[in-house]
């Protein structure tokens, strides 16, 4: 088949991922699959699992495609690969014979469900979990876009859902959704759906303006049933910001979703306020199960606390620098300790933001090594539904260390089922206040310098 980069669908996908790729700004490694149906939640027990997710049905009936578009489709994924995947060496493979051996099989079938299929087996050659080709019918429940239906307003963990005494644990209470409203807050767990002790999303979820009861467990607190009203909100993750109450002299910063100028608002209002009346004299950053995000709002978040030249993304359309410009919260911060919470649940931008201030020896790591999954994709849609998903770039700190496959090693590590723990009693924070009292002793000279603290080995609770 001829790969004519001429061919109007491969040129706009090449515009396309070189602008994203240029910029530096795709969609990060956390996007490697479509968003899953709030059905699909993963369980580990037999009797406790999420229905199938309802995914676009499939008619039986070959669906033609006509060969001008099959052949476009085709160049279009292939050049793809071929022009902005991030190893020019296509993980080994001779991308160019695997052109000339799957184009005559798109050309042999006019049946879409065939041609989607082909396709997906090209792209599944790079054994690259991120690098994917979808087709229309892999992307999605049509109930998680449809306005009639509704939710409680809660970001849900699902690693325990399969466990009756875990349940779906619960990361962030949305803003105008009825969890707030009945008083269910982050480190609660819904262990219960209408009398039910396997808690299900697909349960939970309904039409718009109906109910649902809940039973809900609080960390050191009885079970309590509460009945809330299923909503359409708004899904927007802010920081959370606010002094701990186990030491208010040190502020707590905590940001799922390192996305968006809401988050930048965010967190400048938050180191802001932070500075008011009685400053703080140390700050956590919880960067726990953060893994949403984007290089722009990273950069910002770091101009408080460090600048210059601070690592490099790398992409086949050439590399670029990260250099950061302090702002003006950045004197006040300096010399302030730093500790920044991670799990192997931070993905993406949070490692890298992760790695950026341990390498500046700006903060403390504490936490549990992180994901490994650093690289950054881009999504290109095709007029006909179908998706491919393509890492275009990679990160690299500025000694040329990389964290794809790898991720943050903490300073001081912890191993614990953090959400388990109510906040006062969390291994991580803990660490966290004996990190941040240990050097301000050492600064005051009131103590000897000591030893970083001995990681906190608590079982998973």
């Amino acid at each position: 088949m001829n790969r004519d980069t001429s061919r109007p669908l491969a040129f706009a996908l090449g515009t396309v991922l070189a602008l994203i790729a240029a910029l530096a700004l795709p969609v990060m490694a956390q996007d490697a699959s479509p968003s899953p149906s709030p059905s699909a939640a993963s369980a580990t027990a037999d009797e406790c699992v999420e229905p199938e997710a309802s995914l676009v049905p499939v008619s039986e009936e070959a669906l033609s495609m006509p060969e001008d578009f099959r052949i476009t489709l085709f160049n279009g994924v292939w050049e793809g690969i071929s022009e902005y995947y991030v190893d020019p060496e296509t993980n080994g493979l001779d991308w160019d014979a695997v052109g000339d051996e799957y184009a005559p099989l798109v050309i042999g079938t006019d049946n879409a469900h065939e041609v989607y299929q082909i396709l997906r087996e090209m792209v599944e050659l790079l054994d690259d979990p991120y690098t994917n080709f979808y087709a229309p019918e892999d992307l999605g429940d049509p109930a998680a876009y449809d306005p009639t239906y509704g939710g409680i307003g809660a970001l849900l963990d699902t690693s325990a859902a399969g466990e009756d005494s875990l349940g779906l644990r619960i990361l962030y209470v949305f803003e105008g959704g009825s969890a707030k409203d009945g008083g269910i807050a982050a480190r609660d767990s819904i262990v219960g759906v209408e009398g039910d002790s396997c808690a299900r999303i697909a349960e939970i979820r309904g039409p718009e303006g109906t109910d649902v009861t809940l039973t809900i467990a609080t960390p050191g607190e009885p079970l309590r049933d509460i009945t809330l009203e299923r909503r359409r909100i708004n899904p927007l993750i802010l920081p959370d910001a606010r002094r701990l109450e186990a030491d208010p002299s040190v502020g707590y910063l905590q940001v799922l979703a390192l996305s968006g100028q809401e988050a930048i608002d965010g967190v400048e209002q938050a180191l802001t306020t932070f500075l008011r009346d009685e400053p703080i004299e140390g700050l956590v950053i919880d960067l726990r199960a953060s893994n949403q995000g984007a290089p722009a709002v990273v950069i910002e978040f770091l101009r408080a606390f460090v600048e210059g030249e601070v690592g490099e993304f790398h992409a086949r359309t050439g590399n670029e620098l990260i250099e950061v410009e302090a702002n003006d919260l950045a004197e006040r911060y300096a010399g302030m300790p730093v500790v920044v919470l991670v799990d192997e649940e931070t993905e993406a931008d949070a490692e890298q933001m992760a790695a950026i201030l341990q390498s500046q020896d700006r903060a403390t790591i504490v936490g549990s090594p992180t994901s490994g999954q650093t690289h950054g994709t881009a999504s290109v849609d095709f007029p006909e539904g179908s998706l491919l998903q393509i890492v275009t770039f990679g990160f690299q700190l500025p000694d040329g260390q990389t964290l794809e496959g790898v991720g943050v090693t903490p300073d001081v590590p912890v191993n614990a089922d953090w959400l388990s723990y109510p906040e006062s009693e969390d291994p991580f924070l803990l660490a966290a206040l004996e990190v941040i009292d240990s050097a301000r002793a050492t600064a005051s000279g009131s103590a000897e310098p000591s030893a970083s603290p001995e990681p906190s080995e608590v079982p998973a609770g």
